[in-house]
């Protein structure tokens, strides 16, 4: 017997659902596997950072460059000789120092000089050797000095530079020649 209460309604047909346009990923199991860690890269940063750093410190201490040092040490005056007619007065004992009409070399502005050659050589200003060349902002009194670049196999190269007070004078393009045999 049926049941008068129970009424069925027709189902209506299904559709069927399209086919998606790309493939959805298949997943194999419920664990959560984290991404690839980055430790490698950051280990090759922090080392091209320390080998860089090491270059660097390597550079400047063989550089010669004294930056902890103050640069009144290196501060180089001509040397000029006594006048003949002091010595002679003076009966050749020690010859007395002149009275100098210019200020002591504390209250005068200093000069610089920048040498460069082609190929390097050791420079020495007022027959004191500063390093090899290049060199930048060389302290010193203004004034005529007298410079000398050496190097073994080339020719030496000397030559009288005046220095302003306060100003630089720059040399770049000495190039010493080779010796032939």
């Amino acid at each position: 017997m049926t049941d008068a209460r129970q009424v069925t309604e027709p189902v209506p047909p299904r559709r069927p659902r399209p086919a998606p346009s790309h493939p959805l990923p298949r997943i194999l199991d419920d664990d959560w596997e984290a991404p690839p860690s980055n430790r490698g890269r950051g280990r090759v940063v922090a080392a091209c950072i320390g080998v860089a750093l090491i270059v660097t410190g390597v550079a400047l201490l063989s550089s010669g460059a004294r930056v902890w040092q103050s640069d009144d040490g290196r501060i180089w005056g001509p040397i000029a000789p006594a006048p003949s007619s002091i010595a002679e007065a003076s009966g050749g004992g020690p010859t007395p120092r002149p009275r100098s009409r210019v200020a002591p070399a504390a209250n005068r502005l200093a000069g610089y000089l920048s040498v460069n050659s082609s190929p390097w050589a050791a420079l020495s200003v007022d027959g004191r050797v500063v390093g090899t060349t290049p060199q930048v902002r060389i302290r010193v009194t203004p004034g005529r000095h007298h410079l000398l670049l050496v190097r073994v196999g080339f020719q030496t190269h000397s030559t009288w530079v005046s220095v302003p007070a306060g100003g630089t004078v720059r040399l770049t393009d000495i190039t010493l020649a080779a010796i032939t045999r």
